[in-house]
């Protein structure tokens, strides 16, 4: 195996050109003052840490917890009993339904964006086929509802993953010794499931928090994220305004990116195999 070594090599300047690099880059900018357009200074500094402080980032923090956990749970909810309910038929059938949850995520992520804003706008396609006119543009619903449109895909898989894998005779047996339906599920099928819950409530929630495009375009920039806060941070600066915004955007990028690797590790503990990880 040491012989094909050489093979990873393209792999590991992959990643460091386009991980590490940008990465580092992140880093040197949370903590200091370079400007990367205009590098005639550069001091490492820690006052981009009062962003923190700052009431519009604090709120931005709050919108996001908000509306990531109501999304998750509600994909949650939706997405298990599809999962269970997909595990139950024979393959042919599970491939048709599999690839109408799978088709939809090749489209363009702004394209779906920019369909449930014409969905969402009075006077729409559809409305003229349904006539159901539906205004919910600017709202906290249709940011939910787009997001769940969104997301709930990556709450499925996930799970479903797990419970395809299932013995299902374990259902069967718990059902002889007398357990009820609400037993099973919560003695026998959930436990056995918790590695596939755990990746979809992480895969699920960290975009709903860090979306950007979304929350502005259904919810005409009323309800900020914290996505839309880093997004606006580098868009000053490349824009020519905004003293330091492009170091405290790194900076919140940084803290997320964190976030995103105790995500990762937490999963890892659940699901030791990666099997759940897609």
């Amino acid at each position: 195996m040491r012989r094909l070594r050489f093979l990873s090599i393209p792999y590991w300047f992959w990643m460091g050109l386009f991980v590490l690099i940008p990465t580092l880059i992140l880093i040197i900018l949370a903590f200091s003052n370079l400007n990367i357009y205009n590098p005639d200074s550069f001091q490492f500094t820690l006052d981009n840490f009062r962003i923190f402080s700052e009431n519009y980032l604090l709120k931005a923090l709050t919108n996001s917890l908000y509306l990531s956990v109501i999304t998750t749970v509600i994909c949650f909810l939706i997405g298990y009993p599809v999962a269970f309910y997909l595990t139950t038929l024979s393959a042919s059938v599970r491939r048709i339904w599999l690839s109408l949850l799978i088709v939809p995520l090749w489209a363009n992520m702004l394209l779906r964006i920019f369909a449930w804003e014409k969905i969402f706008t009075p006077g729409s396609i559809f409305s003229d086929l349904t006539g159901i006119n539906i205004d919910l543009l600017g709202s906290i619903p249709g940011v939910i509802i787009g997001m769940i449109g969104m997301y709930l895909p990556f709450m499925i898989f996930p799970i479903f993953s797990v419970l395809e894998k299932m013995d299902f005779s374990l259902i069967e047996a718990a059902k002889d010794l007398g357990a009820t339906d609400f037993e099973v599920f919560r003695k026998v099928v959930f436990p056995l499931s918790i590695g596939g819950v755990v990746s979809g409530v992480i895969m699920t929630m960290l975009p709903a928090m860090t979306s950007f495009v979304l929350p502005e375009r259904i919810g005409l920039a009323k309800y900020n994220l914290i996505g839309n806060i880093i997004h606006s941070k580098f868009m000053k600066e490349v824009m020519g305004s905004g003293a330091l915004s492009i170091n405290v955007g790194s900076l919140i990028s940084i803290l997320l990116m964190i976030f995103s690797v105790i995500s990762f590790i937490i999963v890892t503990r659940f699901d030791k195999e990666g099997e759940t990880l897609i």
